[in-house]
């Protein structure tokens, strides 16, 4: 388990305990809502808490840590547990449906297999389309007996309040720079210092996806992108060019993140050198990225949403950019109006 993880995974074993209700379900809800950040291994806890559960070993430590050697630890790892079920958003998708709740729901309504627990783990929960939600809170609301559901979510905000409040909550913080640094050092020895720095400011101080982000080379893409915002403030490439081929990048979404980190840099380098002057504006582009990302993940015109901002990119290059500037005004009526979606 990740370090920043563990006192998380403590807290969960000893509030267990102490609830203790009887000798055989240690105080166990029947339904957990663990939600955070992408890209801290919220996922991972959860498939740890699951193993912990299914475990059968009658001599280990504590009774809701995995051995790692019965018969049940090893049919998990190989993801073949009759007593583990998962759902999760299809890859040619963007929702979680009903049919995939109701036939999670008819698994765990039977008979255990193992004759312990039955978990169901439903990742990014909040992909779950209305009816799905639906069929999910009759669930939650008549639970099976020694059974566990396992919700994992990104954007607890997005959730029926009615889901929430039937489920015991876990929450997960991103961890520090420092032990997400460390971390990220020991795991990849061999890369520059200031390339991990960089990859954990690109990705919000969450490990993961900073460490992806390295094996990918996704600092190559963060040039390429340079180098196009180069173009076409020259005049050599035109905004709609570009963003077509952003679009074809695996994760497009990566744009908001280089245009908010140039802003950073640009409020750090004004901060520690008198000779720049600080431009307030810096900061209203900063808040347009911050939108500009949040109304991608609603089904947003990506194409217009992209290049939108570009022209606002370069509207912050002029000598006269104000924040009253026509561009401006109709970038916020796009997004009030809902021209984006």
């Amino acid at each position: 388990m990740y370090p920043w993880l563990q006192p998380v995974w403590q807290e969960w074993l000893a509030q267990t305990t102490q609830s203790q209700s009887d000798s055989q379900d240690y105080g166990i809800g029947h339904a957990y809502l663990l939600a955070g950040t992408q890209g801290i291994g919220i996922s991972d806890f959860a498939r740890h808490l699951s193993q912990g559960l299914l475990c059968q070993q009658p001599n280990r430590p504590s009774m809701l840590e995995p051995c790692g050697q019965c018969t049940q630890c090893h049919q998990f790892s190989q993801q073949t547990h009759p007593d583990f079920f998962r759902v999760s958003v299809p890859e040619d998708k963007k929702e979680i449906s009903v049919d995939q709740i109701r036939q999670l729901t008819d698994k765990i309504f039977s008979t255990s297999h193992q004759g312990g627990y039955k978990v169901a783990l439903i990742e990014s929960v909040e992909h779950l389309n209305r009816s799905a939600f639906n069929a999910l809170l009759k669930t939650l609301e008549e639970p099976p007996a020694r059974t566990v559901l396992l919700l994992t979510t990104y954007h607890v905000g997005r959730l029926p309040a009615t889901i929430v409040s039937r489920c015991r909550q876990i929450r997960f913080s991103t961890p520090s720079f420092e032990q997400a640094y460390e971390w990220l050092a020991q795991s990849l020895p061999q890369a520059d210092d200031a390339l991990l720095k960089k990859a954990l400011k690109i990705n919000w101080g969450t490990p993961l996806n900073a460490k992806q982000w390295v094996e990918s080379k996704g600092f190559e893409l963060e040039a390429e992108w340079q180098s196009d915002m180069k173009a076409i403030r020259n005049g050599k490439l035109a905004v709609s060019q570009v963003v077509e081929k952003w679009l074809k990048f695996e994760q497009p979404e990566q744009v908001f993140d280089w245009f908010y980190l140039w802003t950073v840099n640009a409020i750090r380098s004004a901060s520690y050198n008198n000779a720049l002057p600080f431009n307030p504006n810096w900061v209203v582009f900063q808040k347009w990225v911050l939108q500009a990302k949040q109304t991608w993940h609603h089904n947003a015109n990506k194409e217009l949403l992209l290049e939108s901002l570009c022209l606002a990119w370069l509207s912050h290059q002029q000598p006269d950019f104000n924040a009253s500037q026509p561009l401006f005004s109709v970038m916020k009526g796009d997004l009030i109006r809902g021209d984006w979606v």
